[in-house]
């Protein structure tokens, strides 16, 4: 397949949007255990360009804190 020539997300982003696993562990407050299970059940996209640390886009922890954040006064029924 052929590089379209259009960048990556990856490309366009600068070094203050990226970050490690503690980062994203922090922001995300889960364990490492937790964020490796995401990373192998496709929730979270990363890169691993060195074949080592994995790296995550500052926007996708962002995104998936607001896709799986619920507010309690819309579910409170009483």
């Amino acid at each position: 397949m052929k590089n379209s020539g259009a960048p990556t997300k990856w490309e366009e982003t600068s070094v203050q949007d990226v970050l490690t696993s503690r980062e994203a562990e922090s922001i995300l407050k889960v364990s490492r255990d937790t964020l490796n299970r995401y990373c192998m059940n496709g929730i979270i996209p990363y890169s691993r360009p060195t074949k080592g640390k994995r790296y995550f886009l500052k926007s996708d922890i962002l995104n998936h804190i607001s896709k799986n954040t619920f507010s309690a006064s819309k579910h409170n029924r009483y």
